[in-house]
């Protein structure tokens, strides 16, 4: 892709974004099974915001890293090299005293959305450098901060290498932040000012910042001492003032720590989290967080089965009898693709109780093990019921790793091994059979700490049924005569208590023609409630009025 072909053509109504597009900075983006490497939700919902920018014509950039590149399957790359006349386009980074190239590869959706993610694997660095973009959130401390470098202010770079120049500058959470201090100081040297303060306090009407969890240290953090070493020398390089760099992002909890979550948070006028319950609780820890809500929302043509699109295009309401055999064949379709990554043979017609997210303490994956005689008894009763589970963690996390290790152990039990299963390698592709098929979505996190839960949203779509604990976006719907909330206290028993008193007896209450008809009626209910208020077209809207305000 050459430099001079890169032009954004919008829909009628985003004409005026053509030539100031909106840049959005992520550490991730999970788009296919084409995609550069991803680690969860974040991704994901950075590949929804792209999908819908793309399918609604609105002028939108997207820059990244490209970790070692795309899991390319067959058949035609669908990235390339940005090239002026031939020649790959080189963009140099300062970290520390090391200077880091990088080559550009970019991918266009559609007409009005370019993805730019940086690859430092080129034969002009040294063999340190060159591993800086391999692996994600690398565990290593020098190439971690290597990273957050070659992100944020060689992504600002790209722009301005590629004449881009932006009405707004989105940074998704933290790991962004070295985005901002390029900005800082581009600022300063194209308008002639000293101060760091004043800069960015000028340049906050075009900065927004998404802060997506409800921890006090969101994001990463680096130590004073590291921080001044890795970008020290470019500030001094640029006459800008280190210090006053560092106290944008001083945490507010001491120890010499500069917090990038805090950091993006100083560079932002307007700063959003991703639901109303997550602004909430932030404000109970933070009194002066000025967060408001704009509720993630998951793209329906990525994550709804086109079993179920194909009556929502034609107007058609389908009948009970159909919305019964279009979940028994998805049904189906997921326990076959069990057996073929597991060997495990499920039950095309049990029903079907999936717990799939990434792998994290507080979303308390074990949950369901916690009175293991009660779970046997649910796995034998006659009336079927079989788990799912999956999940991603962290390879540097070792506590998220245990506790996957420890529900692989308690599932061979006999009483449990055809009953529950757990499948390996949660992937985009993986994470779409599950909630295609899925008859009930377990969320099972400490109150107050999932911030918004957008495999819920994806699972709704296609009928399946929420078993949840309050938070995140299933705080916003009243949830009576279409879904189960699990309490506070005691969740664990009341889990147990709602399978097998409520969720079993309603799946399998039949009429004469075989259907369960009140549970077909939750499942309506369920889809109706996440197509009207829970998808990225929605989402997406708020952004451009609410947060980049440029409609």
């Amino acid at each position: 892709m050459d430099v001079k072909t890169i032009k954004f053509e919008s829909a009628p109504e985003y004409k005026h974004l053509e030539s100031k597009p909106v840049a959005f900075f992520c550490s991730e983006y999970a788009l296919d099974e084409d995609s550069p490497v991803y680690a969860g939700g974040l991704g994901v919902l950075a590949g929804d915001f792209i999908l819908q920018a793309s399918q609604d014509g609105v002028p939108f950039v997207a820059l990244g890293l490209w970790y070692g590149g795309p899991l390319k399957k067959g058949g035609e790359n669908k990235y390339s090299k940005i090239e002026e006349d031939g020649v790959p386009v080189v963009i140099e980074v300062m970290s520390g005293d090391e200077v880091i190239k990088a080559h550009i590869w970019a991918r266009r959706f559609g007409k009005s959305v370019y993805l730019f993610l940086l690859d430092s694997n080129i034969d002009e660095n040294s063999i340190e450098i060159k591993i800086t973009s391999d692996s994600l959130y690398d565990s290593n401390a020098g190439t971690s901060m290597k990273q957050k470098a070659l992100l944020g202010i060689g992504s600002v770079k790209v722009l301005t290498r590629l004449g881009i120049k932006p009405s707004i500058y989105h940074l998704n959470d933290g790991h962004t932040a070295f985005a901002g201090i390029e900005i800082i100081i581009r600022h300063m040297a194209d308008n002639g000012i000293k101060d760091v303060g004043e800069t960015a306090e000028s340049i906050k009407e075009k900065i927004v910042a998404t802060k997506h969890t409800i921890f006090s240290e969101a994001g990463p953090t680096i130590s004073e001492e590291d921080f001044r070493a890795l970008v020290g020398p470019y500030c001094q390089q640029n006459k800008v003032s280190v210090d006053d760099i560092y106290k944008l992002g001083e945490s507010t909890y001491g120890g010499n720590i500069f917090s990038t979550t805090q950091f993006i948070l100083s560079c932002a006028k307007r700063q959003n989290g991703v639901s109303v319950l997550h602004t909430e609780f932030e404000k109970l820890t933070h009194p002066n967080s000025i967060l408001f809500p704009i509720t993630n929302g998951v793209h329906v043509g990525r994550w709804q089965a086109k079993e179920w699109q194909s009556g929502l295009e034609s107007g058609k309401v389908l009948m009970p009898g159909e919305i019964w055999k279009i979940k028994r064949n998805l049904r189906e379709r997921l326990t076959n693709f069990v057996l073929e990554k597991t060997g495990v043979k499920l039950d095309p017609d049990a029903c079907t109780i999936v717990w799939a997210r990434r792998f994290t303490p507080y979303k308390r994956p074990e949950l369901l093990f916690s009175d293991l005689e009660r779970l046997k008894k649910i796995c034998s009763n006659s009336a079927n019921v079989q788990f799912i589970i999956s999940g991603k963690a962290y390879l540097s996390n070792e506590t998220s790793l245990g506790l996957i290790n420890k529900i692989k152990a308690i599932i061979l039990d006999p009483v449990l091994k055809n009953k529950i299963v757990y499948l390996d390698d949660y992937s985009v592709e993986v994470a779409k059979e599950l909630v295609f098929g899925a008859d009930v979505w377990l969320n099972t996190p400490e109150y107050g700490f999932e911030a918004s839960g957008t495999s819920g949203m994806k699972a709704g779509l296609n009928g399946a049924i929420q078993l949840s604990i309050s938070d995140g976006w299933i705080d916003e719907v009243d949830w009576s005569g279409k879904g189960f909330i699990l309490p506070v206290e005691e969740t664990g028993k009341a889990l147990y208590e709602i399978i097998e008193n409520k969720i079993v007896p309603l799946f399998y209450n039949r009429d004469n023609k075989n259907l369960p008809l009140e549970w077909i009626e939750y499942m309506r209910k369920t889809q109706e409630t996440v197509e009207s208020n829970f998808t990225a077209k929605r989402m997406l809207k708020d952004y451009l009025t609410k947060a980049y305000m440029v409609i």
